[in-house]
């Protein structure tokens, strides 16, 4: 685990109480599914959604079993990281080279959907039956979106409402889920767990965005992700949605019109969006998106639980790694 949340009085001692329990009941006596978490495993992530599922449980009253459950969602956290490594094609995940790369298409999605079956053997036992519902609805709209998605490839004409769906169902919902879950697994009042699920919303939303920019803008070492990546995958994120109005040659408009362009367009397609200022008025979004969350947690109860949650918060708007 790294060293992220060191600021955060009990959480690096649950994270890694909790990256035990993944590795534990990931366990597996073929080699190959065995080498291929374990190269996902030393990647060495933040633990974003099971650290922000155990700060909502400090709202309640934090019990064992929510060191599993937040195990649990990191699982499937990980697993829609190799699947969507496989559909984008992508060489890299946490500065690693991806599970696909080392194993192939078919191995990757098999490991993913392995470690799908152990969240939910994980999550049947210690949740409570509305947050398993709510776990496979999350699940049912991930694959939805990413459908979407993919769907949407190459098209100039997407809508800001479209993007936001997607990135809905990719980033946020999951986000969400994890601060309310945390607090409702904990017992937390009722007014309190729809605040946190609003406050995970936002911050997903406005950590989406962000990472869509980072594409445009972000050091390949810090990202620990070939940049450029949604360009070439023909991806119409947030930056380009701003940029394509404000490019008044229509050079955006023409390339995103047809399926694939060279090289050479591509790095004109990152110039362009740079230029056109469509990072500047995408970053606009995610600040507005990291405001609503930061509003919404001065209205939870005041304390070091919500001087953390405000302090995470404030240090995922401004993200370079």
């Amino acid at each position: 685990m790294t060293s992220y949340w060191n600021d955060f009085p009990g959480i690096p001692e649950a994270l890694e109480r909790v990256s035990g329990i993944i590795r534990l009941s990931t366990e597996s006596k073929n080699p190959i599914i065995a080498k291929g978490l374990d190269s996902l495993f030393s990647g060495k992530g933040k633990l974003l959604r099971p650290g922000m599922f155990l700060l909502a449980a400090q709202f309640g009253k934090p019990q064992e079993k929510h060191d599993k459950l937040a195990a649990s969602l990191e699982m499937l956290h990980m697993a829609t990281l190799i699947h969507d490594d496989v559909i984008d094609d992508s060489p890299l995940r946490r500065g690693l080279p991806a599970v696909h790369t080392r194993f192939g298409k078919r191995d990757a999605v098999l490991i993913g959907d392995y470690l799908l079956s152990r969240c939910f053997l994980l999550t049947a036992e210690y949740t409570s039956p509305q947050n398993a519902v709510n776990l496979g609805h999350l699940i049912s709209v991930i694959c939805t979106m990413e459908i979407e998605q993919n769907n949407d490839r190459w098209r100039n004409n997407i809508s800001l409402r479209s993007y936001l769906r997607k990135i809905l169902g990719k980033s946020a919902l999951l986000f969400s889920l994890a601060c309310y879950a945390g607090a409702y697994e904990a017992k937390a009042p009722k007014n309190i767990c729809e605040l946190l699920r609003r406050i995970g919303y936002n911050i997903g939303i406005a950590f989406q965005i962000i990472d869509d920019i980072l594409d445009y803008t972000g050091k390949e070492d810090l990202v620990r992700k070939p940049l450029g990546n949604d360009i070439t995958s023909g991806l119409v994120t947030l930056p380009v949605l701003c940029a394509l109005p404000l490019d008044r040659t229509g050079t955006l408009r023409k390339i995103f019109s047809r399926d694939g362009f060279t090289p050479e367009e591509g790095k004109q397609i990152l110039t362009l969006v740079t230029q056109s200022g469509g990072v500047e008025a995408a970053g606009k979004y995610a600040e507005g998106y990291t405001n609503r969350a930061l509003n919404e947690i001065s209205a939870l109860p005041p304390g070091k639980n919500r001087d953390m949650l405000d302090t995470l918060t404030r240090r995922l708007l401004i993200r370079e790694k």
